[in-house]
This record gives structure tokens, sequence and C-alpha cells, in this order.
């Protein structure tokens, strides 16, 4: 039979939906819209059910036989669906009396196609009420999902689907050991030989990595106690009643001051830094002349205003030649001013630009109270104090020229001239080995001086100065400096902390191997009751060396004693550079 012979015929009430089913059916006879004759507009998952518009079955009355409607087309881009097999084979002939279901209201939305769905006796009274296969919503009948159904849309009962055949899956059983062929040894092997060559990898990178790796720079440990601490109290030094006074000792501290530490004039004491600087820019090896200068014009047409002053000069002349040692020597034993400021124009030009170099000095040396404004220090606004000229006198003793030339006690010319005493008349006595007196009338009499003494075979400087003492000249400030550097002197003291030969410290070559370090000469500490003096190592020690080879220094104070290896140095061994953390 024919799909289309299962359609509803339309009835006299519903002419209104007569003439859309016209629509509808004109406008499916398009080409856009035709539906081809031999495909089924039903789907066998989806089917409308609609009950009869005037009375609607009761609840509890089940329909004898119910009749899936089939859903109508959505537009046209309604895919129809093929016929299920198994409807073709239940479909009654065509001469067997068959109930049909009554028709639904046309809903307006196209012809409704009524699909004849197989007979099946009703369910026994007895057995409980079958759930619905489907569910209603509207005009369309969709499979139901277990919830139950809406009050507003009653449900018609129809006999559950079959469930669709089990796919036969495996069957569990035990599981069977994989079988060993003849070649699962060799596998097996071959697994380990790729473990063994991954492990050998890893292991020559390891090694080849820390034998890669820089080995640290060895360094130097002391041995021995890091400090000493002299008995006793501090000694008293004989103070001038005026002025300002300082003694200090190199590599120890100050031993005592006196005195306030205002800046007062220096007078020629200034003269220290004028050669400083000069041999700072122009150096002179020990021994040496130096280059040969000539005397400017304008310091010859200058000496009658400094001898009608009063100054202290050598009485330049215009052309003169001098050696750079000779200007020094004049500069520091004769305290000539002219020299001073001739100096200071062979190095910038002229006085007021080296007066500049002075002061930037100073700042250099941490002489915080001192002021330069020009290179003799006859010009009272050169001021300074007693601290400032300890720090500047050190510094210039260091200087080997400087320390050689300030030790005469004369001046002798080079062109056969009368020679000449200087003002340092504690030359030779008490250790001291150099100095700068300086007088002016608004300075008084300053000193500031130098001295070496051996304590216990070690070679103390003494470093002191007396400023602003009332006396007519610069003789009462170095009477009072040679009590001070007495009495200085007297008051050191020393302790041997260790003898020679001693291990006193140690080469680290950084991986855990010590060399031990033995004293070349005995550790002797110089200091004062109540001074407590530091010991310290320093050195840069090499990889590799020979017993005997001095590769240290212990700085005990003002002592330094070197350091030999007491047996071979050697570099750390491959064990220790491939076992090592750091």
């Amino acid at each position: 039979m024919d799909d289309d012979a299962q359609q509803e015929p339309v009835t006299s009430g519903s002419k209104e939906k007569r003439s859309d089913d016209e629509h509808e059916t004109n406008r499916a006879a398009t080409a856009e819209f035709r539906i081809p004759e031999n495909a089924s507009l039903t789907r066998p998952d989806i089917s409308i059910r609609r009950p009869p518009a005037e009375e609607p079955a009761p609840e509890d009355e089940a329909p004898e036989e119910p009749a899936p409607v089939p859903a109508p087309p959505q537009g046209p881009w309604h895919v129809p669906l093929p016929k299920p097999a198994a409807a073709e084979k239940t479909e009654a002939p065509e001469d067997t009396p068959r109930e049909t279901p009554a028709a639904p209201e046309s809903s307006g939305a196209g012809p409704t196609r009524v699909e004849a769905l197989p007979v099946l006796p009703p369910p026994p009274q007895s057995a409980p009420a079958q759930l619905p296969a489907v569910r209603s919503s509207g005009q369309w009948t969709v499979p139901w999902d277990g919830s139950a159904p809406a009050a507003h849309a009653p449900v018609n009962p129809a006999p559950p689907a079959p469930p669709p055949p089990a796919i036969p899956g495996p069957i569990p059983g035990p599981v069977a050991e994989p079988v060993e062929g003849p070649g699962a040894e060799p596998k097996r092997g071959r697994r380990w030989l790729v473990v063994v060559a991954a492990a050998l990898v890893l292991i020559a990178g390891i090694v080849g990595g820390q034998l890669v790796r820089p080995v640290p720079e060895p360094s130097v440990e002391l041995a021995i106690a890091s400090s000493h601490a002299f008995p006793g109290q501090a000694p008293a030094l004989p103070w001038p009643s005026a002025g300002q006074s300082v003694v200090h000792v190199d590599g120890l501290g100050t031993m005592g001051t006196s005195g306030a530490s205002t800046p007062i004039p220096t007078a020629s004491v200034a003269k220290v830094m004028t050669a400083y600087v000069y041999l700072r820019d122009h150096p002179l090896a020990p021994g040496q002349a130096g280059p040969v200068l000539t005397v400017s014009p304008q310091a010859a047409a200058q000496i009658p205003d400094r001898k009608r002053r009063g100054e202290s000069i050598l009485g330049v002349t215009a052309n003169q030649q001098l050696t750079q040692r000779k200007a020094l020597e004049a500069l520091m034993v004769i305290s000539a001013n002219d020299v001073a400021h001739e100096l200071a124009r062979w190095d910038s030009g002229n006085p007021l630009a080296f007066v500049a170099k002075m002061n930037a000095a100073a700042a250099s040396l941490g002489m915080t109270g001192t002021r330069y404004t020009d290179p003799s220090g006859y010009h009272s606004g050169t001021v300074s104090t007693a601290a400032d000229q300890v720090k500047l006198l050190r510094a210039a003793m260091n200087v080997p020229a400087f320390a050689e030339i300030v030790n005469n006690r004369t001046y002798v010319p080079d062109d056969g001239g009368e020679t000449r005493e200087g003002g340092n008349f504690l030359l030779g006595q008490f250790g001291v080995v150099g100095g700068k007196t300086g007088y002016t009338d608004a300075a008084g009499g300053n000193f500031v001086f130098a001295a070496r003494k051996n304590v216990a075979g070690v070679n103390t400087l003494i470093v002191g100065a007396v400023m602003g003492q009332k006396s007519p000249t610069a003789a009462g400030a170095v009477n009072t400096a040679g009590q001070l550097v007495t009495a200085a002197g007297s008051a050191l003291t020393a302790a041997t902390l260790a003898p020679k030969g001693a291990r006193v410290a140690r080469v680290d070559d950084g991986l855990g191997g010590t060399t031990p370090l033995r004293a070349a000469s005995p550790v002797t500490v110089v200091g004062w009751g109540g001074l407590t003096v530091p010991v310290t190592v320093q050195g840069d020690p090499p990889r590799e060396g020979e017993p005997g080879r001095r590769v240290a220094t212990v700085t005990a104070g003002a002592a330094h004693i070197p350091l030999q290896l007491a047996q071979t140095l050697d570099e750390p061994s491959i064990l220790k550079r491939l076992i090592r953390l750091n």
C-alpha cells in the first residue's frame, strides 16, 4: 500500500485546514519543496499522538490500538527518513477491517501524516499500568525520559520498544603468561646494554664536568692568635702647655695628643705638601739629581721684596740652573720661599694653579682641617692642625726621594757656593730622620718630625707634630718635639708571639688540602701598655711551590714577618677534584 493511501481524509468540518493543505501541497509541488513520492515522512523514533479534541480518553482506560502519528515536515529542509522494514511486515491486508484512531485537529502547521502501528492486545487488568514509551509536548511526541508526565498533557501508554540486541564481547578468562621464544634472552641483554651505556655516559659527563671546573684560588690562613694585648697603662708623655701636639707610631696608631684641634697657621711647614705634590707628579729616583730647571726672571724680580719682609730665601737669579733635587733640598732644608713659588710655576705655570693641587691632595689624605693659600706657607691664610700634618708626613715619608731630602742637615749648592745649615737640629738625635720647621709671627713655632727606633728587631717609625708654640723662633717647637720623641721611644715595648721557623699560618687549596707556612724570623709585636695590636696575614700563594719559598707575610703592628713554605705545595689531586662539592 502506498504511504499516501494512509493519509486521513479531510472532513467537511475543516475547510480552513483544506485550504492550508492545498497551499502546502502546492508549495511542496515546486522544485524547491517537492518531496519524492517514495519518501517516507515518518521517523521510527518520533511520532505524533494527539487525543480527540471533543472528549479525551480517561487516563485509566488504555486505548485498544495506540497508533503513533508521524511528525509533519519541518519546512523545506525536512529530510525524510526511510520507513522501517518492521512496519511494512506488520501491515494488515486491505480487506482486513482495522480500527482507525480519531483524526487530531489541525494545528495549522501543514498536513499531518498518520502511520498505523501494529495492533497489540491490551495488558491484563491485574498487571500494573505500563509506563508510557513516549511523552507528548504540543504536536510532537518524543521518547519518554523516565520523568513524570506533565499534568496538562495526558499520557497514552504504549508498549515498550524491544531492547537492542546485545553485542557479544570478549569472554573473561585467565590471563595467559607471555610465552618467551628463542629471541627473548637477546632482547633482555640488549636492554641491559642500553642501561649500562647510559650509566657510562652519565658517569663520563660527571667526571668531565668535575675536571673541567676551575680549581679555587689558594688562600692563606693564620694559625696563631689574631691579636695581642699589652698589659699596663698608657704612657704619659711630656706634652707642651700651649698649642697642639700629636705623636703617632706607624702601624700601631696614635700614642697621644694635646691641645685643641682647631686649624692654625702652618708657616713653612706647608712646604711638606709642596714637596709631596711635586714629587708625586715628577718622581725622582733615589740618589738621582733629576732634570735641570731654569729660574724665571719673575722669581728673580721678587727677591728684593722677600728680603725686605724677612722671608727665608735661596736668593735665585734669572736663568739660574737648578736640578730638581737641589731645588727640593733648598725648599726643605733652608726653607726657601722663592724656590717654593718657582717649583709651583715649573709644575702648573702659576702658583695659584699649584695651590689648587695642594688642596686636592690634602682632601685625598683626609686632612679635613687644612687649607692652603700659597705654596710656601708665609701667608697666614694657610692653616692646618697637628693631626693633619701627621697624616701628611706619614704619606711623604713613604716617598724615598722625600725621605732622603729631609734627612739632610745642610744645603750644599752645586755651584760651589756657601753651605747653609737647616733648622732641624734634632737630625741624628733620638732617632730623628727627618722633619720641617716653620715660624711666623702669626703661627709661632711649628715643627713636624719623623724618628725611627729599633725595638726588639722591629724597625718602628714615630711621626709627630708640635704647632703653635709661643717662642721667637721654631727652636721652641723643635725642643718640645725632642722631649716627646724620647718619651715615646722609651714607652715602646715588644712581645714575641712565635719563634723563627714556627708554623704560624697555612695555605688552603680550597678543596680541603692545607700546607703549613713557617716564619722566616721571630713574630714580634711592638706596642705600649694598654694597647691591643692586631695580627694579620696577607699573601697571594701559588698553586704549587717548593719548600722555603716565601708566599705570605704576617703583620703584627709595625712588624712584617715573611712566611715560607714548610713543605712542597701541590695542586689538588684528581681524586679531590672529582669528589669536590664546592
